[in-house]
């Protein structure tokens, strides 16, 4: 039989579908028509209707789908359109789709496809959703090589999942002792599409427009007591330069700082230059994709053991690669610290430089302020007080500021989000001769018992400050605290009630008076955790730590020789079974039947001989129990039909319904 059956068609095309449907939403969309017609085509070939189409035709399909492609993403290189063309050879392979070579080839190209998702997504639900589209495929290659020429869709189904479930075992062998290389999906990807996150850019009303999205930012896991809310000052990008034109606050050109302390690095100009004091804080953080270098932590972290990431100069970490997939890494961070014990000339200059002729009456307030101060910390106290009583209002909704951003903010609207008190305060610390600069990253937190870990979100997005000090280096002050202690003790929500996640329609985190809602989203996103910390984050620093802690020190040898053992120890024990199950004799669904029937009526007393044949079995029954003549010889005449003469499935179910009388006939006479 060199023809496809109806049953495999209905499963590829099923399988096509599935396959294709998630990356629709990525797919120019010509060529989601194009996968439209060419499955609509195949089904009119298969009915019938149409033939398949001709040489030019099909030359026709594959010129325009390749157009599509390369004015759909603007190029033909990058993996964004390889993947659109895979998916375009995929479906216009169904239309010369003969034999089952042909058949063979799709699957194949079907598998492909699936797994590309994982490209883009890996989170749970779409993992059991290509799950489900592999077990749909399976079932399309278990049919296309069945000798029956009608090929039940429930056979077909039940046997791929059965065989998938049995692949589970050698599968999670392999993804636990296999020596992990980096995965596909670390390559760039989706550099068109924008991420919902904090920027290197600071203007008003940037952050409380953030704040406005539920979306996940990173989970934090730590190893000992999590700090305290007021301490989880999530450090992500320092700004210190204002743009006069822009009002707005950006970061130091690249060149400025240098080199990049790294764990391999040798010794750097600033290293000395910081001090850890108290204890340690180590932790472990699952960061979502970016598509930014910059990564979060808390002050300060040490750079050893910080693999890609390398700390700069101004005392953040900072990625080698861009963050375009799920992102985890482990640190120690110092949250009692002293950096830049010392500020050079230059730095001092650079932290404490303003444009000239502007927001004048900024200028003024911070003179008058630091005339009246001795010391800059004093100074600083001033500042803070001024904030304390004049009137200021913390709002996710404040006026739109033009012209001189900082003088309208102060004198005129005082309400304001984070990056205004942050962006004011340090220009009036500037204007008053005292180094500053702005960070911008996250604030806080929500604790998940379930998970023990810290999961931080967009509505967490904060800006701060940090002015220098005389002997204390760098100091953190959050002119929001003033204004709204609650922000900082209490999150978010405490603070601006009736406004949080206001823009929002529908969000579980609206719900967390709910008792019954909140437990249920924090276990579903502490299974989250889990996945994406031990499966989607399982890289090889954490496989040679996990196996080291469970299996004492290894070497990438010793773990070959492991990994070798335990496959050939399971790839044995499974020919085991299949010799076993092979050996055993399997019964044809009418013996099994008659034997029933059999050892039913032993049961009563009338066995069988040995030897002793259908027809002569039934004769003596019949004679030693008259009352049961009619049901005893109606399981013989069905026996012997469908095993010596039709052998048809409805013959088995007759006989299936006649053992079934049998022993109401027996209970009826009892």
């Amino acid at each position: 039989m060199d023809w496809i059956p109806r049953n495999v068609l209905i499963l590829l095309l099923v399988a096509l579908a599935l396959v294709i449907l998630p990356h629709v939403v990525r797919l120019p969309v010509w060529i989601t028509l194009l996968c439209i017609s060419c499955c609509a085509w195949r089904i009119m070939v298969f009915r019938g209707h149409w033939s398949y189409p001709r040489k030019w035709v099909k030359a026709l399909f594959v010129f325009g789908g390749f157009l599509s492609v390369g004015f759909g993403y603007g190029t033909l290189l990058g993996l964004e359109p390889w993947i659109a063309a895979l998916i375009l050879a995929f479906v216009l392979k169904l239309l010369e789709m003969h034999q089952h070579r042909d058949a063979h080839t799709v699957i194949v190209l079907a598998y492909f496809v699936a797994l590309t998702e994982f490209l883009f997504e890996q989170s749970i639900p779409y993992m059991l959703y290509i799950y489900a589209c592999i077990t749909v495929i399976t079932a399309a290659l278990i049919g296309l090589n069945q000798e029956a020429a009608n090929v039940s869709l429930q056979q077909a189904m039940k046997k791929a999942s059965v065989m998938l479930l049995q692949a589970m075992p050698l599968m999670l062998v392999l993804f636990v002792l296999f020596p992990r290389i980096a995965p596909l999906w670390t390559v760039p990807l989706q550099t068109n599409i924008a991420r919902t996150g904090v920027t290197d850019r600071l203007a008003p009303g940037n952050i409380a427009q953030l704040v406005q999205s539920d979306e996940l930012a990173f989970r934090a896991t730590f190893e000992g007591p999590v700090p305290s809310s007021r301490q989880l000052y999530w450090r992500g990008i320092v700004l210190s330069y204002f743009d006069h034109e822009d009002q707005a606050w950006t970061q130091q050109r690249p060149g400025v700082y240098g080199p990049t302390l790294q764990s391999k690095d040798g010794e750097v100009p600033w290293k000395d230059n910081m001090e850890y004091l108290g204890d340690e804080v180590k932790y472990s953080i699952v960061m979502e994709p970016t598509n930014q270098n910059w990564v979060f932590s808390l002050t300060l972290p040490k750079a050893e053991g910080a693999g890609r990431m390398g700390l700069v100069r101004d005392f953040r970490f900072y990625s080698l690669q861009k963050i375009n997939a799920k992102f985890r890494y482990e640190l120690t961070s110092y949250l009692d610290n002293r950096m830049d014990i010392t500020l050079s000339d230059f730095w001092r200059y650079r932290y404490t430089l303003l444009p000239d002729d502007d927001n004048p009456k900024t200028s003024e307030l911070a003179g008058s302020l630091r005339a009246s101060s001795d010391t800059p910390e004093e100074y600083m106290s001033n500042v803070m007080l001024y904030y304390a009583t004049e009137g200021f209002v913390y709002t996710l909704r404040p006026p739109t500021l033009d012209g001189d951003t900082i003088d309208e903010f102060l004198f005129n609207s005082r309400r304001g989000f984070c990056e205004h008190f942050a962006s004011s305060f340090v220009y009036l610390m500037r204007a008053g001769g005292v180094p500053a600069r702005i960070v911008v990253g996250y604030q806080g937190g929500e604790y998940n018992r379930r998970g023990n870990y810290v999961a931080v979100h967009q509505f967490d997005a904060h800006a701060w400050s940090e002015v220098w000090l005389e002997g204390r280096g760098w100091v953190r002050v959050d002119p929001t605290s003033v204004v709204s202690p609650e922000r900082i003790e209490s999150g978010l929500e405490s603070a601006v009630e009736g406004e949080f996640l206001s823009d929002i329609g529908l969000s579980l985190m609206k719900f967390r008076s709910s008792l019954i809602i909140t437990e249920l989203r924090l276990q579903l996103s502490a299974l989250n955790h889990y996945w994406d910390a031990w499966v989607v984050g399982y890289s090889p620093s954490v496989q040679m730590s996990m196996l080291n802690r469970y299996l004492g020190e290894l070497n990438r040898q010793t773990l070959g020789m492991i990994l070798v053992s335990v496959f050939f120890g399971m790839l044995g024990f499974t020919a085991l079974l299949l010799l076993l199950r092979r050996s055993q004799h399997k019964l044809a669904p009418a013996d099994r039947e008659y034997l029933k029937f059999c050892r039913y009526l032993a049961n009563q007393g009338l066995a069988r001989s040995m030897g002793e044949g259908p027809i002569s079995y039934a004769r003596r029954v019949v004679t030693l129990r008259p009352e049961l003549a009619t049901s005893v010889d109606a399981v013989t005449d069905a026996y012997i039909r469908a095993n010596f003469i039709d052998d048809r499935p409805e013959d088995v179910d007759t006989l299936r319904k006649a053992v079934r009388r049998v022993r109401l006939s027996v209970l009826a006479g009892a």
